[in-house]
């Protein structure tokens, strides 16, 4: 487990290092508010954290497809592929739900100086989810199902190509909320 450990920190020290940086520019109207994502721009996002009674993994890759300014405002939108696992265990029962949904995208971002570079974004779409725990009374490994998806968070913008991230992820019955990090490519 350590070594898996030390090479995905390894691994994310070299695309820290080798990346393009995530593209910022200012806007005209309020010089405290930015944009991060260039067109074309890959993001990678990934967080473990709270699941309903227990732990999950949330993941996503996003493509930026546009920039665009409202009264002012710059705003970018992409889509992106978001997938879901929540481990959970109550009773003596342990179950895996899941979910995978694509998504459009919205970012919004602000700069108030120095290290101090935040981005919100937001994503919703429609996806399918399912489970292969018998906690539900009516179901035993049930799925796939079709329902909602939405995943939301902030970016920590602290260095050139990773942002710290508070991230969630929804879809159908499974949520995750969760802390990770965001790869610009």
């Amino acid at each position: 487990m350590k070594r898996k450990i030390i090479g995905l920190v390894a691994v994310l020290l070299v695309v820290a290092s080798v990346g393009a940086f995530a593209f910022e520019q200012k806007s005209s109207t309020y010089s405290w508010m930015a944009s991060y994502n260039k067109d074309g721009q890959l993001n990678v996002y990934v967080a473990g954290g709270l699941y309903y009674v227990g732990l999950g993994v949330a993941g996503g890759v996003e493509v930026t497809l546009g920039n665009f300014s409202l009264a002012g405002i710059p705003l970018e939108w992409g889509i992106e592929g978001r997938g879901l696992v929540g481990f959970g265990s109550f009773a003596g029962v342990s179950w895996l739900d899941w979910g995978a949904s694509p998504q459009v995208t919205l970012h919004w971002g602000v700069d108030f100086g120095g290290p101090l570079k935040f981005e919100w974004y937001a994503g919703l779409g429609l996806g399918v989810y399912g489970t292969t725990g018998s906690y539900y009374s009516y179901l035993t490994g049930a799925g796939p199902f079709f329902g909602f998806a939405s995943s939301d968070g902030v970016a920590w913008h602290f260095s050139e190509n990773i942002s710290l991230i508070l991230d969630y992820s929804y879809t159908g019955w499974t949520s995750i909320y969760g802390v990770g990090v965001k790869l610009n490519l």
